[in-house]
């Protein structure tokens, strides 16, 4: 089995490990690939592997008794999933799906678990990327009580387009409308004022993002608190 290079390594919290204290995951971690619509992780359901990605983009959602699903949050190749392992909880009240595809590592919780109470330079990382998620978290609340829907649109962009390479965001209006908890119409709505605004382009299935400070106009108060990407390495 060859060793994994901590250095070209695609995923920020992975990257930011001291070099002893990523040695004691390295073994663990496992390359897979990430499909669009994967299941990672199933609500109130035992928590069998944590994921750090490298590419694409995993949503974070939760879902009444009746179904009805919302989007809490987005965790890119930034952070890891789930946030629970990180607390010492063996399952979450999310369900996290990917809804870009990409890349990562998997590795077991029950191997995971263990070293964040044990490893405090695990700790020092993983509970600074944990916090700024609930920031994540916080604001989405926040944008999603008190902003339109175009402004919440231009904000959910951003997220994304700091997380991929690249203008071009591959989502579709269907999801859209589930990740913004908004009806179809309405996102269709919003991405045409967008897209008169001279701020994203459309095609099928396609958002390409042409002015992205004109985007963060748009949304400066959405997110009254940072929500920086990782925690300083």
């Amino acid at each position: 089995m060859s060793r994994l290079d901590q250095n070209p390594i695609g995923n920020a919290l992975l990257r930011n490990l001291g070099g002893e204290d990523f040695a004691k995951l390295a073994p663990h971690l496992t390359r897979v690939t990430l499909d669009k619509g994967q299941c990672l992780i199933s609500a109130e359901q035992p928590i069998r592997h944590s994921w750090f990605l490298t590419e694409g983009i995993a949503s974070v959602v939760i879902t009444t008794a009746q179904g009805h699903q919302t989007e809490v949050g987005v965790v890119g190749r930034e952070g890891m999933v789930d946030m629970a392992t990180i607390f010492g909880v063996d399952r979450s009240a999310f369900q996290c799906f990917i809804q870009i595809a990409g890349a990562g590592y998997r590795m077991p919780a029950e191997v995971l678990s263990p070293l964040i109470n044990t490893v405090a330079g695990l700790r020092r990382v993983l509970l600074p990327y944990a916090y700024n998620f609930l920031t994540q978290v916080s604001n989405t609340a926040l944008a999603n009580a008190a902003f339109t829907i175009e402004q919440r649109l231009a904000r959910w962009l951003l997220i994304c387009h700091d997380r991929i390479d690249g203008d071009a965001v591959p989502l579709t209006h269907e999801f859209l409308s589930l990740m913004l908890n908004v009806r179809r119409a309405g996102v269709t709505v919003a991405l045409q004022k967008l897209e008169r605004a001279a701020l994203v382009e459309t095609s099928r299935g396609v958002i390409r993002i042409t002015d992205r400070l004109g985007l963060e106009r748009l949304t400066q108060d959405c997110s009254p608190s940072r929500e920086p990407l990782a925690p300083a390495a």
